[in-house]
Order: structure tokens, then sequence, then C-alpha cells
């Protein structure tokens, strides 16, 4: 397959930044699946104090690769180009909403711990990234489960998307540092709402995800953060396409992108 890249030095820290098992797989743009799961104490990502409050992010796309070649990346070659143009060549900045609270930790009430307020952060990308889509619902938000029916702007079907967290890492790196990653499978379905007494129907998309971020305090209002995004095919049941771009994947990432993100307290 052919490798499609947009950058000789994709992804890349510097040459001493390897010191953990996020930063490696992060520096070495590491494309084989991650080897973490989910532990019985991985019950959320646990933020430095820092992090506690609201945030203004801009998120700019510093290389997008197609490691499988452009037959496996969604919507082929053409899709690529257009993402390569828009996010990298033209430099478009996604800016967004962002926002850290506090949570207890079950039903002790006086042990607690930051985390991200994820409906809210879900919600606040989704409107800068997708345009006229909108999230009309969201009735699971849960760290290891989250759950979102969005509506396009021309009114047509509805579109539920599921996001079952199957790995999770954190480590603190130092004071200033903290490295996380949460591996999910994404499940895109028509909403059942469309059509609520129907048959079921095979969802539009399934694949696995890995988001891997390195934060950097610069100051007590800024942080800074490199983030690495690798997708995943999983066999399909019911699609034999899908299962032999599976297969073609050979469990290796068919869509890596990086990105630096820049978090300004609000």
């Amino acid at each position: 397959a052919q490798l499609a890249l947009v950058s000789s030095t994709p992804c890349l820290l510097p040459a001493n930044a390897a010191e953990n098992i996020l930063e490696a797989r992060l520096q070495e743009n590491s494309i084989a699946p991650p080897t973490y799961g989910m532990e019985a104490s991985d019950t959320d990502i646990f933020y430095p104090q820092y992090f506690l409050g609201s945030w203004k992010a801009a998120s700019s796309t510093v290389d997008i690769q197609a490691p499988c070649g452009f037959q496996l990346f969604a919507g082929g070659k053409a899709a690529f180009d257009s993402a390569t143009q828009k996010e990298v060549i033209e430099k478009d900045v996604l800016q967004y909403k962002a926002r850290f609270v506090t949570q207890s930790r079950g039903d002790d009430a006086s042990s607690s711990y930051i985390a991200a307020d994820r409906e809210f952060n879900t919600k606040e990308i989704a409107k800068a990234a997708m345009g006229g889509y909108s999230v009309l619902d969201v009735p699971i938000a849960t760290p290891n489960r989250f759950s979102c029916v969005l509506g396009p702007p021309d009114g047509s079907n509805l579109i539920c998307v599921d996001i079952i967290t199957i790995g999770r890492k954190s480590e603190s790196l130092s004071d200033d540092k903290f490295a996380c990653s949460e591996v999910v499978r994404q499940i895109v379905s028509p909403a059942r709402r469309n059509n609520p007494n129907g048959a079921p129907v095979p969802p539009l998309s399934v694949k696995e995800i890995e988001t891997i971020s390195v934060y950097t305090k610069l100051d007590n209002d800024k942080i800074q953060c490199r983030q690495r995004t690798a997708t995943y095919l999983v066999p399909s049941q019911t699609d034999p396409l899908a299962f032999k771009k599976w297969q073609m994947s050979e469990g290796k990432s068919v869509d890596v992108r990086c990105y630096d993100v820049i978090y300004s307290r609000a």
C-alpha cells in the first residue's frame, strides 16, 4: 500500500521527551494497536488540579497520514487531500470552549477529583467542528460510555453516535506535565427515533480510535497540548467490504492525525 504523508517529521516531540509509554507512542508515531486496556482503577482520567475551570481551546492540525494507503483512508484520496488542504495547508484552526470540573468518587462525597466535563466539551467541539450539525440529545454521558444524537442541517435522518471506552491510561510526568489516553469504539448508526418500530439496521460505521494527549502547563492561565489520534478498523459481520479492509489493514492504524492545542483560561 502507498504511504501517504504530508510532513517528514510527523508528531515528533523533542528527543528527550519519550519518558513513558504514552509519550513514546506519540513520539515514535506507532501505528500498532495500543497494548494497554482498562484497569480496575481506570474509572476516569484524573487531571491535575490546575485544569479546573473553563478554557478557550484553539486546535491546529499539524499532520495527517494514511499509513495503510488511501484505499483504507475513509473517503479515499479525495478526502485525504481535502482534509490536508483545509486543516494543514490553510491552517484552519478549530476554536471551542472546554471545561474541567470536580467529580466525587462514588459515594464518598469528601473524596473528589478533576475530570473533563464530557457532555459540555463534546457539544462545544461538535458545534465548532460539524457546522450545521447539532447535538440534539445526550442520553448517556459517563466516563466509559457516551451517546449522542446528531441532527444534520438539511433535516434528514438523525445519526446516533455511541462511544464506548475500551482502554485508558494516564501518567503524571512532572508537576507541569501530564499525559493521558483513551481508546474508544465509535459506532455511528441511524437514530432509532427515525423509525423506532422498524427492524434493526447495521451501523453506518464502526471503528476504534486512540487519542493520546500530552499536556504542558505554561503558566496558571495557559496549557499546551500535543495530541494524536489513530484510527483502527474493526471486523464487520455484516459488511464483506469492511471485513476485507480490516484484513488489509493487518491491525495497523489507517488514519493518524496530530494536533497542537492551546488552552487559555476563559
